[in-house]
């Protein structure tokens, strides 16, 4: 699926389908934000896992996000200027006296020749350090004193976009990007297990002694005439467009 510049979706309702189980016809009346998915970047374990393929002839910003959170920078981000895939993040200040800290984890040696063909990135974060996976290969890691900002406890997650709604236009990191599949799974740090969930197939996942764990699954391969795209996890934490008026 294509996310298109400037129509970003996101991640944030849990939505109530008592009145549709038969046929997840599903309205803007029946659901709420969720402070989970608000939450979700503040637990100690989780691993995140996102399948997507760049396209140079897309329209994109100078900087763009795969994923990300409103606030200052958070996400995957991909630079095209200087052609690096990193996870950007600012986490709270160590001192009184010192400010917010930024941190930066580039892919190392990934540039848009292999990201053109697809690739398969997992960035799991175990208690105070992330660590960075490509195609389940360890590729780097960086340690971190503090909690991420409170900031990215405000809003749902993103795709396709960091900030879309600052008055700073380079900080809103609009991007466009093929995306496949993305899932995230909570206290988990193990990469196997993430290989064994991104390997296994959606109707298939219930069968897993981790699809407790599952928080959100999602295949992009279908989008219903609402633009959105239904949770594989046990969860209904659906994707759906962003509506332009919150976009700049």
């Amino acid at each position: 699926m294509i996310i298109n510049y400037k129509e970003p979706y996101w991640i944030k309702y849990e939505w109530d389908l008592s009145d549709h189980k038969d046929d997840q016809y599903v309205t803007n009346f029946n659901k709420t934000e969720s402070e989970k998915i608000s939450n979700l970047f503040h637990q100690s374990k989780y691993s995140l896992n996102v399948q997507f393929k760049l396209d140079k002839n897309l329209e994109n910003d100078k900087i763009f996000c795969i994923f990300g959170k409103p606030g200052k920078n958070f996400g995957l981000t991909y630079n095209e200027e200087a052609d690096t895939l990193a996870l950007e993040f600012w986490t709270e200040a160590t001192t009184k006296v010192a400010g917010d800290e930024f941190n930066y984890l580039p892919f190392p040696g990934l540039h848009y020749e292999e990201l053109s063909k697809g690739v398969n990135i997992t960035i799991v974060r175990n208690n105070d350090e992330f660590i960075i996976y490509n195609n389940f290969e360890k590729v780097g890691e960086i340690d971190f004193d503090k909690n991420l900002i409170d900031d990215y406890r405000t809003e749902g997650l993103y795709i396709g976009t960091g900030n879309p709604g600052t008055e700073v236009p380079e900080h809103r990191y609009h991007g466009s990007f093929d995306i496949d599949s993305m899932f995230f799974v909570e206290d988990c740090i193990d990469i196997d297990v993430v290989k064994k969930i991104h390997n296994t197939d959606v109707s298939d996942l219930n069968k897993l002694k981790e699809y407790k764990n599952i928080i959100f699954n999602y295949k992009f391969d279908i989008v219903n005439n609402q633009e959105i795209i239904f949770d594989n996890s046990a969860n209904t934490y659906f994707v759906e467009k962003v509506p332009s008026e919150f976009i700049k």
